[in-house]
């Protein structure tokens, strides 16, 4: 019961998601809720006004973090109320709440906005009737999120009303004796030599790429625990009245944007300057020669004449990309679905609505086709949810006992491995043959199709927003645990979803007499740089992550020299010959003084590092000239960016910021002061200020990037 002894009619389920993994996780919870007789409402938290968010007084959030701990776009319009009414300490003194946030130990704010929800709601006088929980994606978040699921019901009945309702949904699936659904037919005696067909079979079939799993772990095993919830079914697909005659004319026909985009502008009613639209792809050039790692393209995107560039340096912009025609194709075929007929989806049940991304083919408008292409994302990872339910799917024991082994604590490295291979939905469905879902039951399975965002790398005004990517094809390998040759490797080639469309949209506009049509949107963030600011700024950027700093100094360069302070960038690259980006635009702007200096780092070079005296990664540029760096932190109050990469870049750059501060507060007895640091507590008379601790310097940084004096841009 709740501390005031009120018992709510009804509960909401509200979510902030940047990719789809909130969102999915608060849908499924809202979905529970109603099987279980609760009266339910599921938002994104930007309808904050719609239903009425003021007057709630029972809320389950499920609230990610992106970039640098901001919170998703999907909520910048709550966050602006909420920072405006939770001043007061009694405005939410009626809700009662739980918060589950998603995050990545990768990034130093890790679950930033679920800590500062619950602390703002707090501070305005709500009450947690269950305590929050916070889900990290680099160790795999169902490790908390189905525990906490679990052990939400309870305490949520107690402050609101649950009628009846379905009440038993298995948490995890074990074998002691009476569970013969989960029954392993694995032991000590099993034919490893059919397990070894079985993943032999899986790098055979040519229409896919292979997937390649020891599953010997599972001989022996008697028991799977951890195994998550099966998710209900609750889509439903059927036929329109008249789909064949008008899916035939376009199930074959290419589409750049989505056939819905006009009805997705109209249901944007957040600032018309984040509103998406179609734009055109005006040019590209490559960046990269043609021997390097990675190709790097430079696309210019040109917008319509009555779309205002309301962007700023920095800024980013979201494009619409569908899944790829032959991987939508060949999931039609495995799936044994006709592409060309127009259907409708609707709820197998009247009291859950669908989730967002499936509701808008309700009408029944669309071919089963462009709902595949356009609806969910089918390179994403798979999850143990999704694999729980595809278990369900299998007619043969063995596909079903290895997709539940994937998904049970005793299987955690397996999948990891599995993770690691990042197979789409084709290669899944190929790697366990008896797998057949209905296309309805994959559909509400895969997540949303998301946006993919990429840095804009001009300054606004030129009537085009500029994008520069690396076109995502690689190779990896996998250990062949069968094979009698010692070290035998499997190849897995991938593709990211985004950028070789883009790719080949742009290279085929170059040739042809019409631009291609694409769908963006403007995404704005904390990543800009103050105008005409004469505080210095240092930029630190590898690989593409130079491209907003390109921006940057296209924006200084309109400005008044005498108002702007100096600049210093930290580029990488492998190669100067190979993969030195925008080379030709930096050694520009460092001639005029745009930009004061350029430290260069080559990590695959090392002729060129000796004759251009330059360092391994920007890290180890940065502490080499530790104390110059230092000094325009703590004596000139710079402004520092970094932009790339979280997992290694953005963490060994946090941490030599780190380190960098602390050298500069033992070597100069004041900087302790300036940066708001009290003196250990271990501080003598003789000696009153011991030097920075590195728990102390990381503190300082938490605080500048609150000030928004330490900015950064990072993806996983």
């Amino acid at each position: 019961m709740s501390d005031d002894g009120f018992v709510d009619s009804q509960v909401a389920f509200l979510y902030a998601s940047q990719t789809g993994n909130a969102e999915s996780i608060c849908y499924k919870l809202y979905e529970e809720a109603v099987s279980r007789g609760f009266q339910a409402s599921y938002h994104v938290l930007d309808d904050h006004a719609k239903f009425g968010f003021a007057a709630l007084r029972t809320v389950v959030f499920v609230v990610s973090t992106t970039g640098d701990g901001d919170p998703p776009d999907n909520s910048a319009r709550f966050w602006r109320v909420l920072r405006r009414t939770s001043k007061d300490t009694n405005a939410y003194s009626h809700l009662r709440y739980t918060i589950l946030g998603l995050g990545d130990t990768n990034y130093s704010n890790f679950c930033n906005t679920a800590v500062r929800l619950d602390k703002q709601l707090a501070e305005a006088g709500a009450h947690t009737f269950y305590p929050r929980a916070l889900a990290d994606d680099a160790t795999g978040l169902e490790d908390v999120v189905e525990p906490w699921i679990d052990g939400l019901w309870t305490p949520l009945a107690a402050v609101a009303q649950c009628g009846a309702g379905e009440q038993t949904r298995d948490a995890s699936v074990t074998v002691d004796g009476d569970d013969e659904a989960a029954q392993l037919v694995v032991d000590e005696g099993s034919d490893v030599d059919g397990i070894a067909d079985a993943v032999a079979a899986m790098s055979m079939a040519p229409v896919h790429q292979p997937l390649v799993l020891d599953f010997r772990a599972m001989a022996g095993l008697q028991k799977l625990t951890g195994t998550p919830r099966l998710p209900a079914a609750i889509c439903a697909i059927e036929p329109t009245s008249d789909g064949d005659s008008r899916g035939a004319e376009r199930s074959e026909a290419p589409a750049t944007c989505p056939p819905w985009h006009a009805a997705l502008a109209s249901e944007h009613d957040g600032s018309a300057a984040q509103q998406p639209f179609v734009a055109t792809i005006a040019g590209f050039r490559q960046l990269t020669s043609a021997d390097a790692v990675k190709r790097t393209l430079l696309v210019d995107i040109s917008l319509p004449d009555s779309q205002e560039d309301s962007s700023l340096a920095g800024d980013s912009l979201n494009v619409y990309a569908p899944n790829d025609a032959a991987l939508v194709t060949a999931l039609l075929r495995r799936l044994d679905a006709a592409g060309g007929a127009c259907v409708a989806l609707h709820s197998l049940d009247a009291r859950i609505e669908l989730p967002p991304h499936l509701r808008r083919f309700q009408a029944g408008n669309y071919t089963l086709r462009e709902i595949l292409t356009w609806a969910t994302d089918l390179v994403a990872t798979p999850k143990k949810q999704t694999l729980r339910a595809l278990a369900e799917c299998c007619t043969a024991a063995t596909d079903r006992e290895r997709l539940l082994f994937l998904t049970s604590r005793q299987g955690a490295s397996v999948f990891d491995e599995l993770r690691r291979q990042a197979p789409n939905a084709v290669d899944l469905l190929h790697a366990f043959e008896s797998c057949k879902p209905s296309v309805a039951r994959l559909l509400e399975l895969l997540p949303p199709l998301a946006p993919r965002a990429y840095s804009i790398c001009n300054a606004p005004g030129a009537g085009l927003w500029r994008i520069a990517f690396n076109v995502v094809e690689y190779a990896l390998e996998a250990a062949d645990p069968f094979s009698a040759a010692e070290d035998a490797r499997v190849s897995i080639e991938r593709r990211g979803l985004c950028t070789p469309w883009l790719e080949m949209l742009a290279r085929g506009s170059a040739s042809a007499d019409a631009a291609a049509r694409i769908l963006v949107a403007r995404r704005a963030g904390h990543f800009h740089l103050p105008p005409a600011t004469s505080q210095p700024i240092i930029m630190v950027g590898p690989g593409t992550g130079v491209a907003p700093f390109v921006g940057f100094l296209q924006q200084r360069a309109k400005e008044d020299a005498a108002t702007i302070g100096s600049s210093w960038l930290f580029f990488g690259c492998r190669s100067p010959s190979r993969d030195h980006l925008f080379r030709a635009e930096l050694d520009e702007h460092l001639a005029s003084g745009v930009l004061t200096r350029l430290s260069l780092c080559f990590s695959r070079d090392a002729a060129a590092r000796d004759a251009m005296d330059a360092d391994v990664y920007v890290q180890d540029a940065m502490l080499r000239h530790w104390e110059s760096v230092a000094e325009m932190i703590v004596e000139q109050d710079a402004l520092v960016f970094v932009c790339g990469d979280a997992k290694g870049m953005g963490r060994d750059v946090n941490d030599a910021l780190a380190d960098i501060l602390c050298r500069y507060a033992a070597k100069h007895p004041g900087a302790m002061a300036k940066l708001g640091v009290e003196p250990t507590a271990n501080a003598t008379d003789s000696d009153p200020l011991q030097p920075m601790t590195k728990v102390q310097a990381l503190q300082v940084l938490v605080r500048l990037s609150a000030e928004k004096r330490y900015m950064r841009d990072l993806w996983a």
